[in-house]
């Protein structure tokens, strides 16, 4: 890895960053409630900071850690780097942390090269609910195998980069079979390779996101969220930030953090993409429509309360809590559903009605 990457962050390393260290104090704010010790590992953790000062992940997860008593006590810390001189610079900028010594597990730093010795011990250890990071530089090391070492712990989850434009360009290529193999399976794998090889790239794209997912939820990672990151200076992908958990909460907490770094279509429903130009989606298949005529026909004739809908709706969609209000006030206004207060009688918000989720909808039994 050249000494360019770590001259300045991208934005959409910060960006990546930001949603990882957001997302993983609200997993273990949670989880810390219950869980005696709980676990952060990072297998490709680097040195922790840009040229510039910019901190990385492992340096942000630990600042906001020593802040918070409730994880303070409980966290174990694991960074490993196979690069030794960015372990030993990782290590170092830890230990001048203000306050770094009421963690009460220090930090555990290590420098080896990710591969199937590293996923049998892990295999073979019985972790704490563990929140796994896998941030390579290119892919080689990420398996499935790995994964799904990663989340079968209880209530442990990962979050992993994807690099889908290396990815794509070697998905072809004899010569790393053997890394693409590991990553997909091998009748995955070989089963791609024979779909995309005539598709158009958008249909590629779609396609291997698609099947990277489906391999995790048959290990075990029921929901799976993919966040779309397009290149800073061509108009394509770049990498994802997937995000794999066995809870539907763990789910629903990540779509909220990704949807305020996401752009929005014409309906504002988030498209999991961060564009640096910030360029509007429009998208023509009016995706609050879609999700108001799926409603109507799952939630026929019952009655519910919107948090309740909202439940059991969204275990596999990537539509936000305020993406479903937005298409039950739709129902509403076209007849489709009745509330069981009036909208004349509701809280308003900026000038528009409002629909908390303990009101009480009832779809409309129509012939």
């Amino acid at each position: 890895m050249g000494q360019k990457f770590f001259d300045e962050p991208l934005k959409q390393s910060q960006v990546k960053t930001q949603i990882v260290a957001k997302y993983f104090h609200v997993w273990a704010n949670i989880i810390a409630g219950s869980a005696t010790k709980i676990g952060y590992i990072d297998l490709f953790a680097g040195r922790g900071y840009y040229e510039d000062g910019t901190e990385s992940t492992p340096i942000l997860i630990l600042k906001k850690t020593i802040e918070n008593p409730k994880i303070s006590q409980k966290l174990i810390g694991e960074f490993n780097d196979k690069e030794v001189k960015f372990i030993d610079l990782l290590e170092k900028r830890v230990q001048q942390l203000k306050k770094i010594n009421v963690l009460a597990y220090p930090p555990k730093f290590t420098s080896i090269a990710v591969s199937k010795e590293i996923v049998s011990q892990y295999e073979s250890r019985s972790l704490p609910p563990t929140f796994f990071f896998l941030d390579p530089w290119g892919y080689k090391g990420v398996s499935l195998d790995l994964i799904k070492v990663a989340i079968k712990g209880r209530a442990s989850e990962c979050a992993l980069f994807f690099n889908y434009k290396r990815i794509n360009m070697d998905l072809q290529k004899a010569s790393v079979d053997k890394n693409i193999n590991d990553l997909f399976g091998k009748n995955r794998a070989d089963r791609l390779r024979a779909r995309t090889s005539c598709m158009q790239p958008y249909q590629r794209e779609e396609t291997i996101i698609q099947e990277f997912c489906e391999a995790i939820n048959e290990l075990g990672g029921k929901y799976t969220l993919p966040f779309c990151f397009r290149d800073r200076k061509q108009d394509r992908t770049s990498h994802y930030l997937i995000h794999a958990t066995k809870h539907p909460l763990g789910f629903r907490l990540m779509k909220e953090i990704m949807d305020g770094y996401s752009i929005k279509d014409a309906d504002g429903v988030p498209t999991f993409t961060f564009d640096q130009k910030n360029q509007l989606t429009l998208n023509f298949n009016q995706p609050l429509r879609q999700l108001a005529k799926q409603l109507t026909q799952e939630f026929k004739g019952q009655t519910l309360t919107a948090s309740n809908l909202y439940e059991k709706h969204q275990k596999t969609a990537r539509f936000t809590k305020k993406n479903y209000k937005d298409a039950l006030i739709m129902l509403e206004k076209e007849g489709k559903i009745k509330v069981d207060e009036p909208p004349e009688t509701r809280p308003q918000r900026y000038g528009k009605v409002t629909l908390g989720g303990k009101r009480i909808v009832s779809f409309i039994q129509e012939g």
